[in-house]
Protein backbone atom coordinates (compact mmCIF):
# COMPACT_ATOMS: atom_id res chain seq x y z
CA UNK A 1 0.00 0.00 0.00
CA UNK A 2 1.46 3.38 -1.17
CA UNK A 3 0.62 6.54 -2.29
CA UNK A 4 1.27 10.63 -1.75
CA UNK A 5 1.87 11.96 1.25
CA UNK A 6 -1.69 12.95 3.12
CA UNK A 7 -3.61 10.18 0.50
CA UNK A 8 -4.75 8.04 3.21
CA UNK A 9 -3.10 5.10 2.92
CA UNK A 10 -2.46 4.36 6.64
CA UNK A 11 -6.24 4.35 7.40
CA UNK A 12 -6.58 1.78 4.79
CA UNK A 13 -3.69 -0.23 5.46
CA UNK A 14 -5.19 -0.21 9.16
CA UNK A 15 -9.03 -1.34 7.78
CA UNK A 16 -7.46 -3.87 5.72
CA UNK A 17 -5.20 -5.45 8.10
CA UNK A 18 -8.81 -6.08 10.18
CA UNK A 19 -10.67 -8.01 7.36
CA UNK A 20 -7.57 -9.57 6.05
CA UNK A 21 -5.84 -11.21 9.23
CA UNK A 22 -2.48 -8.98 8.18
CA UNK A 23 0.35 -7.04 10.40
CA UNK A 24 1.86 -3.41 8.41
CA UNK A 25 5.59 -3.10 7.71
CA UNK A 26 5.67 0.86 7.55
CA UNK A 27 8.14 1.67 4.56
CA UNK A 28 8.45 5.61 5.79
CA UNK A 29 11.73 6.98 6.29
CA UNK A 30 10.70 9.28 9.07
CA UNK A 31 8.49 6.85 10.99
CA UNK A 32 11.42 4.68 11.88
CA UNK A 33 12.90 7.33 13.88
CA UNK A 34 11.74 8.50 17.61
CA UNK A 35 10.66 11.70 18.79
CA UNK A 36 9.39 12.42 14.74
CA UNK A 37 5.38 11.82 15.60
CA UNK A 38 4.31 14.56 14.58
CA UNK A 39 6.47 15.66 11.43
CA UNK A 40 5.76 11.98 10.61
CA UNK A 41 2.16 11.53 10.86
CA UNK A 42 3.21 8.60 12.61
CA UNK A 43 -0.04 6.86 13.93
CA UNK A 44 -0.88 6.71 17.23
CA UNK A 45 -1.81 3.43 19.25
CA UNK A 46 -4.97 4.99 19.26
CA UNK A 47 -4.93 4.99 15.23
CA UNK A 48 -3.18 1.67 15.10
CA UNK A 49 -6.77 0.20 16.64
CA UNK A 50 -5.01 -2.81 17.76
CA UNK A 51 -3.14 -3.39 14.38
CA UNK A 52 0.72 -4.74 15.22
CA UNK A 53 2.77 -2.11 13.13
CA UNK A 54 6.37 -2.64 12.52
CA UNK A 55 9.70 -0.58 12.09
CA UNK A 56 8.43 2.36 14.11
CA UNK A 57 10.30 4.10 17.17
CA UNK A 58 13.15 1.68 15.99
CA UNK A 59 15.97 4.30 16.16
CA UNK A 60 17.19 8.13 17.59
CA UNK A 61 17.06 10.59 14.84
CA UNK A 62 21.17 10.64 14.88
CA UNK A 63 21.32 7.22 13.22
CA UNK A 64 21.21 7.04 9.86
CA UNK A 65 18.83 3.94 8.49
CA UNK A 66 19.00 3.48 4.52
CA UNK A 67 17.27 1.32 1.84
CA UNK A 68 19.43 -1.84 2.42
CA UNK A 69 18.47 -1.63 6.55
CA UNK A 70 14.83 -1.37 5.71
CA UNK A 71 15.46 -4.12 3.82
CA UNK A 72 17.40 -6.74 5.58
CA UNK A 73 14.48 -5.91 8.77
CA UNK A 74 11.56 -6.39 6.50
CA UNK A 75 12.45 -9.88 5.76
CA UNK A 76 12.71 -10.51 8.95
CA UNK A 77 9.76 -8.93 9.86
CA UNK A 78 7.74 -10.71 6.91
CA UNK A 79 8.80 -14.54 8.11
CA UNK A 80 8.51 -14.04 11.26
CA UNK A 81 4.74 -12.25 10.52
CA UNK A 82 4.15 -15.26 8.11
CA UNK A 83 5.69 -17.87 10.68
CA UNK A 84 1.82 -16.60 12.59
CA UNK A 85 -0.24 -17.57 9.55
CA UNK A 86 -0.85 -14.32 9.05
CA UNK A 87 -0.34 -11.72 5.74
CA UNK A 88 1.86 -9.06 5.29
CA UNK A 89 0.91 -5.23 4.32
CA UNK A 90 3.95 -3.20 3.51
CA UNK A 91 2.30 0.33 4.29
CA UNK A 92 4.06 3.68 3.54
CA UNK A 93 5.26 6.20 1.04
CA UNK A 94 9.09 6.01 0.80
CA UNK A 95 8.56 3.98 -2.56
CA UNK A 96 12.74 3.60 -3.18
CA UNK A 97 12.09 1.04 0.12
CA UNK A 98 9.32 -1.02 -1.53
CA UNK A 99 11.01 -1.29 -4.54
CA UNK A 100 14.12 -2.78 -3.15
CA UNK A 101 12.51 -5.11 -1.19
CA UNK A 102 10.38 -6.31 -3.71
CA UNK A 103 12.90 -5.59 -7.08
CA UNK A 104 14.31 -8.93 -8.49
CA UNK A 105 17.16 -7.75 -8.08
CA UNK A 106 18.83 -7.27 -4.51
CA UNK A 107 21.09 -4.39 -3.51
CA UNK A 108 24.28 -4.16 -3.07
CA UNK A 109 25.35 -4.93 0.63
CA UNK A 110 27.60 -1.40 1.37
CA UNK A 111 28.22 -0.88 5.34
CA UNK A 112 28.19 2.57 6.58
CA UNK A 113 31.70 3.77 7.16
CA UNK A 114 31.40 6.64 9.89
CA UNK A 115 35.63 7.33 9.38
CA UNK A 116 35.60 7.65 5.78
CA UNK A 117 32.53 9.78 5.87
CA UNK A 118 34.33 12.03 8.15
CA UNK A 119 37.36 12.47 6.05
CA UNK A 120 34.96 13.15 3.18
CA UNK A 121 32.85 15.60 4.63
CA UNK A 122 35.96 17.57 4.87
CA UNK A 123 36.43 18.10 1.16
CA UNK A 124 34.25 20.63 -0.81
CA UNK A 125 31.53 19.59 -3.60
CA UNK A 126 33.47 20.14 -6.30
CA UNK A 127 36.51 18.07 -4.42
CA UNK A 128 33.98 15.07 -3.43
CA UNK A 129 32.46 15.13 -7.05
CA UNK A 130 36.14 14.68 -8.79
CA UNK A 131 36.76 11.70 -6.38
CA UNK A 132 33.96 10.14 -7.44
CA UNK A 133 34.47 10.95 -11.12
CA UNK A 134 37.61 9.25 -10.87
CA UNK A 135 36.14 6.09 -9.53
CA UNK A 136 32.92 6.14 -10.97
CA UNK A 137 32.43 8.91 -14.02
CA UNK A 138 29.10 6.85 -15.11
CA UNK A 139 27.78 7.50 -11.89
CA UNK A 140 29.03 10.69 -11.14
CA UNK A 141 27.08 12.04 -14.10
CA UNK A 142 24.48 11.07 -12.74
CA UNK A 143 24.47 13.47 -9.84
CA UNK A 144 24.78 16.98 -9.08
CA UNK A 145 27.96 18.16 -7.37
CA UNK A 146 26.12 20.21 -4.80
CA UNK A 147 24.17 16.87 -3.76
CA UNK A 148 26.89 16.32 -1.34
CA UNK A 149 25.93 13.21 0.42
CA UNK A 150 24.65 11.23 -2.27
CA UNK A 151 28.24 12.07 -3.43
CA UNK A 152 29.93 10.67 -0.16
CA UNK A 153 27.51 7.34 -0.12
CA UNK A 154 28.28 6.45 -4.02
CA UNK A 155 32.12 6.70 -2.88
CA UNK A 156 31.67 4.61 0.04
CA UNK A 157 29.73 2.16 -2.00
CA UNK A 158 32.52 2.22 -4.72
CA UNK A 159 34.97 1.46 -2.08
CA UNK A 160 33.50 -0.69 -0.02
CA UNK A 161 32.57 -3.29 -3.64
CA UNK A 162 36.29 -1.84 -4.88
CA UNK A 163 34.60 -1.18 -8.21
CA UNK A 164 32.64 0.85 -9.53
CA UNK A 165 28.81 1.18 -8.73
CA UNK A 166 27.89 1.39 -12.52
CA UNK A 167 29.43 -1.89 -13.56
CA UNK A 168 28.28 -4.06 -10.27
CA UNK A 169 26.19 -6.51 -11.27
CA UNK A 170 23.41 -7.36 -8.01
CA UNK A 171 22.46 -10.93 -7.12
CA UNK A 172 18.85 -12.22 -7.20
CA UNK A 173 16.40 -10.92 -5.06
CA UNK A 174 14.22 -13.04 -2.50
CA UNK A 175 10.95 -12.58 -4.62
CA UNK A 176 7.54 -12.05 -3.38
CA UNK A 177 3.86 -12.47 -4.41
CA UNK A 178 3.03 -8.83 -4.00
CA UNK A 179 0.44 -6.80 -5.01
CA UNK A 180 0.76 -3.16 -5.24
CA UNK A 181 -2.22 -0.37 -4.37
CA UNK A 182 -2.27 3.41 -3.65
CA UNK A 183 -5.51 5.92 -2.83
CA UNK A 184 -6.49 7.71 -6.10
CA UNK A 185 -6.82 11.11 -5.93
CA UNK A 186 -7.89 14.37 -8.25
CA UNK A 187 -4.19 16.48 -7.55
CA UNK A 188 -6.18 19.27 -6.33
CA UNK A 189 -8.05 17.65 -4.24
CA UNK A 190 -4.97 15.94 -2.74
CA UNK A 191 -2.82 19.59 -2.77
CA UNK A 192 -5.81 20.77 -0.21
CA UNK A 193 -5.59 17.38 1.80
CA UNK A 194 -2.20 18.23 2.24
CA UNK A 195 -2.53 21.84 3.46
CA UNK A 196 -5.42 20.70 5.84
CA UNK A 197 -3.15 18.27 7.71
CA UNK A 198 -0.19 20.75 7.75
CA UNK A 199 -2.71 23.22 9.61
CA UNK A 200 -4.05 19.90 11.84
CA UNK A 201 -0.35 19.25 12.60
CA UNK A 202 0.69 22.76 13.37
CA UNK A 203 -2.43 22.69 15.79
CA UNK A 204 -1.31 19.15 17.41
CA UNK A 205 1.91 21.08 18.49
CA UNK A 206 4.20 20.54 15.23
CA UNK A 207 6.46 23.39 16.39
CA UNK A 208 6.68 22.32 19.77
CA UNK A 209 8.09 19.22 18.58
CA UNK A 210 10.39 20.68 16.43
CA UNK A 211 11.93 23.15 18.93
CA UNK A 212 12.09 20.17 21.32
CA UNK A 213 14.09 17.97 18.86
CA UNK A 214 16.30 20.43 17.86
CA UNK A 215 17.50 21.02 21.36
CA UNK A 216 17.55 16.59 21.84
CA UNK A 217 19.48 16.46 19.16
CA UNK A 218 21.91 19.08 17.53
CA UNK A 219 23.62 17.40 15.17
CA UNK A 220 21.08 15.21 13.55
CA UNK A 221 20.85 15.45 9.92
CA UNK A 222 17.87 13.99 9.88
CA UNK A 223 16.18 16.90 11.77
CA UNK A 224 17.72 19.73 9.31
CA UNK A 225 16.81 17.32 6.67
CA UNK A 226 13.06 16.65 7.55
CA UNK A 227 10.18 18.68 5.47
CA UNK A 228 8.31 20.11 8.24
CA UNK A 229 11.22 20.72 10.45
CA UNK A 230 13.99 22.26 8.05
CA UNK A 231 11.44 25.18 7.20
CA UNK A 232 11.56 26.31 10.59
CA UNK A 233 15.59 26.51 10.12
CA UNK A 234 15.32 28.13 7.31
CA UNK A 235 12.58 31.30 7.80
CA UNK A 236 12.34 32.89 11.30
CA UNK A 237 8.95 33.85 10.52
CA UNK A 238 6.69 30.32 11.50
CA UNK A 239 4.00 31.71 9.16
CA UNK A 240 6.02 31.76 6.25
CA UNK A 241 7.46 28.56 7.01
CA UNK A 242 4.32 26.77 7.48
CA UNK A 243 3.38 28.24 3.86
CA UNK A 244 6.47 26.61 2.73
CA UNK A 245 5.94 23.65 4.51
CA UNK A 246 2.55 23.55 2.20
CA UNK A 247 4.58 24.18 -0.92
CA UNK A 248 7.41 21.16 -0.44
CA UNK A 249 5.06 18.98 0.82
CA UNK A 250 3.16 19.64 -2.65
CA UNK A 251 5.89 19.20 -4.45
CA UNK A 252 7.21 16.08 -3.20
CA UNK A 253 3.91 14.79 -3.41
CA UNK A 254 4.07 15.23 -6.93
CA UNK A 255 7.69 13.85 -7.44
CA UNK A 256 5.91 10.31 -5.68
CA UNK A 257 2.77 10.55 -7.71
CA UNK A 258 5.22 11.19 -10.83
CA UNK A 259 7.04 7.73 -10.01
CA UNK A 260 3.81 6.04 -8.58
CA UNK A 261 1.90 6.49 -11.61
CA UNK A 262 4.90 5.25 -13.97
CA UNK A 263 4.76 1.89 -12.23
CA UNK A 264 2.35 -0.55 -13.97
CA UNK A 265 1.86 -2.95 -10.69
CA UNK A 266 0.22 0.06 -8.96
CA UNK A 267 -3.11 -0.34 -9.31
CA UNK A 268 -5.64 2.71 -8.17
CA UNK A 269 -7.99 1.80 -4.94
CA UNK A 270 -10.61 4.29 -3.61
CA UNK A 271 -11.02 2.17 0.20
CA UNK A 272 -10.11 -1.24 1.81
CA UNK A 273 -12.99 -2.83 -0.18
CA UNK A 274 -11.95 -2.25 -3.50
CA UNK A 275 -8.64 -4.21 -2.48
CA UNK A 276 -10.05 -7.30 -0.66
CA UNK A 277 -12.45 -8.07 -3.95
CA UNK A 278 -9.80 -7.49 -5.75
CA UNK A 279 -7.77 -9.97 -3.36
CA UNK A 280 -10.76 -12.56 -3.78
CA UNK A 281 -10.90 -12.45 -7.41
Amino acid sequence: MTGATASGKTKISINLAKNYNAEIICADSRIVYKNLDIVSAKPTIDEQDGIVHHLIDILEPTQEFSAGDFVTLAKEKIKEIQSKGKNVIICGGTWFYIKSLLDKEALPQCPINQELRQDLSKLSNNELWEKLNQLDPTRANLIHPNNKDKIIRSIEMCLALAQPISSYKRSENEEYSAKWYMPSWDREVLYERINKRVDEMIKMGLYEEWQKNKELYPDSKIIRNTIGYSEFFDYEDVEVAIDKIKQYTRNFAKRQLTYFRSNPEIQTIQDENDILKNLCN
